[in-house]
């Protein structure tokens, strides 16, 4: 495989991944769940920490992929929200 062809395998699993986890979302909304978008995290080291509050914080159920989070728990996502995106 060519380099040519390997950012193009790695595009489409990125995009699958997104589509995956926009259908997964919208399921679990309609059964009560959170979405909270965030903008953009400011560096990589952001993103770890993000992660690391959810996993130390959040009491339900989460899922994330990029900037987009999901919260089975309805307090879970406010309090994520007041942390993350004010």
């Amino acid at each position: 495989m060519n380099l040519q062809e390997q950012i193009l395998e790695e595009l489409s699993e990125q995009m699958h991944s997104a589509v995956d986890f926009e259908i997964l979302t919208d399921v679990l909304c309609r059964f009560g769940w959170q979405k909270v978008d965030l903008e953009r995290f400011a560096n990589n080291r952001h993103a770890v920490d993000i992660t690391t509050w959810c996993q130390d914080n959040v009491k339900g159920n989460w899922k994330r992929n990029g900037c987009k989070f999901v919260f089975e728990d309805v307090g879970d996502a406010v309090n994520f929200t007041l942390r993350w995106k004010c």
